[in-house]
């Protein structure tokens, strides 16, 4: 019999104190003990086939995984917990040797510093004999002293050798706290208890790490700036091809601090250790100089499993565009989520997108390219006649300048995508009557569109652009032109050859 989930019995945000944890203990010790029972009676069914079984053994432990998230613990609260889970009293081994996925975000909200940091380091503590693959610390204030009092499920015994997975989501990690983090995640083992380095140790021969078990890595929405995002690439640069799924967003870095990012990445890429990645969230970064575009486009050709990407408000512009949906045709990835929102993408950009399209259709469940203001209801209309697909379930164009072409165009699609759940489109100019028809096609599907401007159409603003675009487009033809000219000319010559 599987293990079973402790998690705490009410959803609703509360501040759990003694009393509340004592509580909440007494239900956690029924369910356990109901558990002991039909893992006993499982295992008495089997004791006439295995001579050496004995009532007192156990297959699994009795649980595997804890959840003790939004909730404000108070420092007496956190050790009533922390007790239960490692006491030998009722339950030998104790619980919390067999726990293997921790969840622990948003445990300390609202409590003064000092008692937070308290509630970290005793629940964190209670794990020092477990073996966790799996550990959410997101959504806690942490800071560097947050950082050191989690210390035992980053860095510790408890993941030293286990270790698979690891959230810290909007913590608030700045600079200083992400090197903490890397430094406790890259040491050799022998090293660990010594503190972090400077990174310029040589690394020849080095110990396992604790990175080198990594299948996950998410850090979202902190305070990392350039020097946060140089300590991510340290991280990144010790993980192995074991890793599937990684997230760096919302850094606030700037042009360096995201070079940082797609070096490590592309460098990962190199050694083959991007091969199993199937999600990638790296938004709100700046990809958007040449170089730097370029590396991230390397790094995607080889993600071939990749079902994941959300490169939102990574200002890519048209040209950064291109070069990511050829890396992605390139790698055949079976894309299921594609998020290209906030990247100043054009309608010339929007060829780059139907390309990739085209390839996905079979697979493409979210699509969003919401927050391109210049995309316009031309590049809308490019990308909305080739989707078509009865995987898609959830389109976002909120934001792109759509009016009456752009409309009707979405229209248009709506027998093409049978299974559509969502269709966003709302902060655009689409004129009362289009709204109408909208409304009328897909039903529910259309989400609330109270930010649309009905008494104006974008597509007003077309004539002017439509120049613009055709001598972007004859420029780019040029470019590519020379071959085919070429071509043209030996298929002539061919042509005059008499036999």
């Amino acid at each position: 019999m599987k293990p079973i989930t402790l998690t705490t019995i009410s959803q609703e945000r509360e501040v759990i104190d003694k009393v509340k944890a004592e509580s909440m203990i007494s239900i956690w010790r029924s369910q356990l003990l109901d558990h002991h029972q039909a893992v006993l009676a499982a295992t008495s069914s089997t004791d006439n086939d295995n001579p050496n079984s004995s009532s007192s053994s156990f297959p699994v432990p009795l649980c595997d995984t804890i959840i003790l998230s939004n909730k404000s613990y108070t420092p007496e609260g956190a050790q009533v917990i922390a007790s239960f889970l490692t006491s030998k009293d009722e339950f030998d081994p104790p619980i919390a040797d067999g726990i293997t996925t921790a969840i622990l975000s948003d445990i300390m909200a609202s409590q003064p510093e000092v008692q937070g940091l308290q509630v970290l380091t005793t629940i964190t503590q209670a794990f020092q004999n477990s073996r966790l693959r799996y550990v959410d610390l997101s959504d806690n204030a942490m800071g560097s002293k947050g950082v050191t009092a989690s210390r035992e499920v980053i860095g510790g015994k408890a993941v030293r050798n286990s270790l698979e997975a690891l959230k810290l989501r909007n913590n608030g990690l700045s600079e200083y706290t992400m090197q903490e983090v890397a430094c406790f995640l890259t040491a050799p083992e022998e090293e660990e208890e010594e503190g972090y380095d400077d990174g310029n140790a040589d690394t020849e021969g080095r110990s396992k790490c604790i990175a080198e078990n990594l299948k996950l890595l998410h850090f979202f929405n902190n305070m990392s700036g350039n020097d946060g995002c140089k300590s991510f690439a340290k991280i990144v640069n010790h993980c192995t091809d074991k890793m599937e799924d990684i997230c760096m967003s919302g850094t606030r870095a700037l042009a360096e601090g995201s070079r940082y990012i797609v070096t490590a990445l592309h460098e990962a890429a190199q050694k083959g250790h991007l091969k199993n990645l199937t999600s990638l969230d790296v938004n709100d970064n700046a990809f958007g100089e040449e170089e730097t575009y370029r590396l991230l486009a390397d790094s995607l050709k080889v993600c071939a499993k990749l079902k994941y990407l959300n490169l939102h408000d990574c200002v890519l512009h048209d040209e950064g565009m291109r070069a990511v949906c050829d890396a992605l045709m390139s790698a055949n990835a079976p894309l299921e989520y594609l998020n290209f929102g906030g990247n100043d993408v054009t309608a010339v950009g929007a060829k780059s997108i139907v390309g990739l399209l085209k390839s996905v259709n079979l697979t493409l469940k979210t699509f969003c390219v919401a927050e391109n203001d210049e995309l316009t209801s031309r590049g809308v209309k490019r990308i909305v006649d080739v989707l078509g697909s009865n995987t898609l379930e959830s389109v976002v164009f909120n934001a792109t300048s759509i009016g009456t072409m752009g409309a009707e165009a979405i229209v248009g699609m709506r027998d093409r995508v049978p299974n559509l759940k969502v269709l966003e489109m709302d902060e655009n100019r689409i004129p009362l009557v289009w709204v109408e028809q909208l409304e009328e096609v897909y039903g529910n599907v259309l989400q609330n569109m109270e930010d649309n401007d009905e008494e104006e159409d974008a597509d007003d603003d077309l004539e002017e652009e439509e120049e613009e675009e055709e001598e972007e487009e004859e420029e780019e033809e040029k470019k590519e032109t020379p071959k085919d000219d070429a071509m043209d000319s030996l298929t002539s010559a061919l042509g005059k050859v008499t036999v």
